[in-house]
């Protein structure tokens, strides 16, 4: 026997499970409950328990009582009685109004601002959609939004109404310029201060993909510049460039510039780590850039020589150097191995477990490393590592490269 209490919480559940489609066709939201009656032997069996249910059923509030379907039954010993039977209802308003409590208070903010999110990209036809992203609307739209603000629910419900608005305006500024090449943080919008994009940058992506019907979530901005540190390590190399300091910090793109000549490259993923080096002859150190590494390792005087890479002890490091064998000829890694594993284990952490993939420039000892790691989900910062003993096994490789 089902209470009323028993079908708000059906009704929680099917709100959860069906935002898109009941914020996109509130008008087809339905949902049906069998209530199951006791049978005439239940009834027989425990008269009062029988009696306070259907007096539940009888006292719900409006509107869930209003849609309580109700048959008369005939029970030996008992004689006629009406149950309720079953309970149903149609319209997103309706269910999430009988469903009460949080529920139909976050279903009235997100339908609000669902709507406005649709009037406001709807109304963008004349925009000049790039020409391979070309805008969709009607249902489409109303369908891609609801999925959107799905994917989203919980920022939606915890901003403010300024931030919703403005989520959805600067939306639809962004589609009506789609090439605009602005640096995040100069996009012109009024009551916008500089910082609030790059807060919001997802929910406003999301937004901007709805729109469109691939629904790519490029927002025409510039890309953030990517810089490395760059040590120049070895004295005599600072000797042939006079004036130029032992540390910098270079755009990627400027980097061709520096006409260095070192013997080997020692990328250390994280620039902490760079920093601290010291001198090592004929050796040059930059910073990583995660899996962008090959815009790094096309930078002339980098992709000429050796480079020993030095990453995180972690799936992601192990992925980042398979990437950079697949566009560098001479890739070493150095204290990437179980043994450093082992002298510093008490140093690592537990982060999410990575499914095991093949990576095909990685030797035998790496790939079964890479899977140890990432199906236990543990991480060695390379920071982590004792700098003297960093510094002893960079040495040593340096060496086998000079010498080859």
């Amino acid at each position: 026997m089902r209470t009323p209490e028993d079908v708000r919480a059906t009704l929680r559940t099917k709100w959860d499970r069906n935002l898109p489609a009941w914020l996109a066709e509130p008008s087809k939201a339905t949902v049906s409950v069998p209530l199951h009656p006791p049978t005439a032997a239940q009834a027989l069996a425990d008269p009062p328990a029988v009696s306070e249910w259907v007096q539940l059923w009888r006292r719900a509030p409006e509107p869930l009582g209003l849609h309580v379907q109700w048959e008369e039954r005939r029970w030996a010993h008992l004689g006629s009685q009406r149950v309720p039977v079953r309970w149903g209802a149609t319209g997103a308003d309706v269910l999430t109004e009988c469903a009460g409590g949080p529920t139909q208070a976050e279903a009235e903010l997100l339908r609000v601002r669902y709507e406005a999110a649709v009037s406001h990209l709807a109304h963008h036809e004349e925009t000049p959609h790039l020409a391979n992203h070309p805008g969709v609307g009607g249902e489409a739209l109303r369908h891609s939004v609801a999925a959107g603000m799905d994917r989203s629910r919980a920022q939606w419900l915890r901003m403010s109404p300024t931030d919703a608005d403005l989520s959805i305006a600067v939306a639809a500024w962004l589609l009506s310029h789609p090439r605009s090449g602005l640096r995040i943080r100069q996009v012109p919008f009024p009551g916008m201060h500089t910082k609030w994009l790059r807060d919001h940058r997802s929910l406003v992506s999301r937004l901007v993909g709805a729109a469109r019907a691939d629904g790519s979530e490029d927002l025409g901005l510039a890309a953030d510049p990517v810089f490395h540190d760059v040590l120049v390590l070895d004295p005599r190399l600072r000797q042939g460039h006079p004036g130029f300091p032992r540390s910098s910090r270079i755009a990627v793109r400027q980097l061709p510039d520096l006409e260095l000549t070192p013997r080997v490259v020692i990328v250390c993923e994280n620039a902490e780590t760079v920093q601290v080096l010291p001198d090592i002859p004929e050796a040059v150190a930059v910073s990583g850039s995660g899996y962008a590494i090959p815009s790094l390792l096309d930078v002339p005087w980098i992709r000429d020589v050796p480079v020993i890479y030095w990453g995180d002890l972690d799936a992601d490091g192990f992925r980042i150097l398979d990437r950079a064998r697949h566009h560098h000829d001479d890739v070493t890694s150095i204290l990437m191995d179980a043994n450093t594993l082992e002298d510093h284990r008490a140093l690592a952490v537990t982060t999410s477990v990575r499914p095991v993939v093949t990576l095909s420039r990685l030797t035998g000892s790496e790939q079964i490393l890479h899977d140890e790691l990432a199906t236990g989900g543990t991480r060695l910062e390379q920071e982590r590592i004792e700098l003297g003993y960093a510094v002893t096994h960079l040495e040593a490789a340096v060496m086998i490269d000079r010498s080859c």
